[in-house]
């Protein structure tokens, strides 16, 4: 499970380093928290998101990180936070 989780925050890493455009902070936060029978995982970066291009269509993060775990995405003009989280065995 553990591995799992990884492979799923090294993914919304990726992402955010890779997609966030113009950031107001040159950086990306990851916090985890453990509690309640739950892990959580919060990836941020401080940019927008730019438009997918159809001929970009290789990316399989979204697919990866949803098959790890329950996955909510915010997006605000601050930036974007993607939320993974799963129940602890």
């Amino acid at each position: 499970m553990l591995e799992d989780l990884l492979l799923a925050a090294s993914e919304a890493m990726n992402n955010a380093v890779e997609h966030a455009q113009r950031p107001s902070r040159p950086e990306v936060s990851l916090r985890v928290q453990v509690g309640g029978g739950l892990i959580r995982i919060s990836v941020r970066d401080f940019g927008t998101w730019r438009d997918r291009r159809p001929a970009m269509d290789r990316g399989r993060g979204a697919l990866l990180m949803n098959a790890y775990g329950d996955v909510r995405l915010l997006s605000t003009a601050e930036g974007t936070t993607v939320t993974i989280e799963r129940r602890l065995a």
